[in-house]
């Protein structure tokens, strides 16, 4: 080939090491910017889909809570009395397949407590300091106790207990008369809610570590057990 040839060939054509060779600095850069696109997305579309279901969670509660008519008249809410109030809004709220309203008995002498025979219980069968499930489906359970601590030389711990066939499913424990306190009498209130779901003859109980505690005197119509049907598996 003419000698002149060949060189304007060899100005022209890209030489092998030329045409391959890429900065390592630009590929890196490539990928952080790819990755970083991808977790921007990611990110973006995990906030738009929890965003979706709190909507939705709102609009079902919403719906919920429209269903259930204002009390009449004759069952006002009372305001300065919780339990009167409690009370009232189960009658008159629409979940009437399975509810119960006990208020604890006077002569408590051991940990499980026993519950008034003279309650309200409709679709829910009462036993030995026991409820009973007759329907199957979520259950919502409300416990309050008040307690009244005559304070010793030492610390006392309260504990509230919620039972599901005798295994603890919530408990709240409280330390009161602790050293140093020169408070002679302490009133306490324990709560405890649960929503759970029960079949057919699971019992519920309630157990208190210090049961001598439990005030019957000052508040009886504070110290309650309630649960109603939210949902039935029917």
């Amino acid at each position: 080939m003419d000698p002149g040839l060949q060189q304007a060939l060899t100005r022209v054509a890209p030489s092998q090491d030329t045409a391959m060779h890429v900065p390592a600095g630009s590929v890196t850069s490539h990928l952080g910017t790819t990755s970083r696109g991808y977790f921007y997305f990611t990110t973006t579309a995990l906030a738009l889909c929890l965003v979706f279901a709190v909507a939705t969670i709102m609009m079902l509660v919403v719906q919920k809570t429209d269903s259930i008519p204002n009390p009449p008249g004759k069952f006002p809410l009372k305001g300065g009395n919780c339990s009167e109030d409690i009370s009232c809004i189960l009658e008159k709220a629409p979940f009437k397949k399975s509810w119960a309203y006990l208020q604890v008995s006077k002569h408590i002498n051991k940990s499980k407590l026993s519950w008034n025979k003279d309650g309200i219980v409709h679709g829910v069968r009462y036993q030995d300091g026991n409820l009973v499930i007759q329907f199957p489906g979520w259950y919502v359970i409300i416990c309050q106790l008040q307690f009244l601590v005559k304070c010793p030389e030492h610390s006392v711990d309260l504990k509230l207990e919620l039972l599901i066939n005798k295994d603890v499913k919530k408990q709240t424990l409280v330390t009161v008369c602790e050293s140093g306190a020169q408070t002679k009498n302490i009133y306490q209130n324990l709560s405890q809610f649960l929503l759970e779901h029960l079949q057919v003859n699971t019992t519920i109980s309630v157990k208190v570590d210090k049961f001598q505690y439990v005030d019957t005197n000052t508040f009886p119509l504070e110290n309650v057990l309630s649960i109603f049907l939210y949902s039935s598996s029917d």
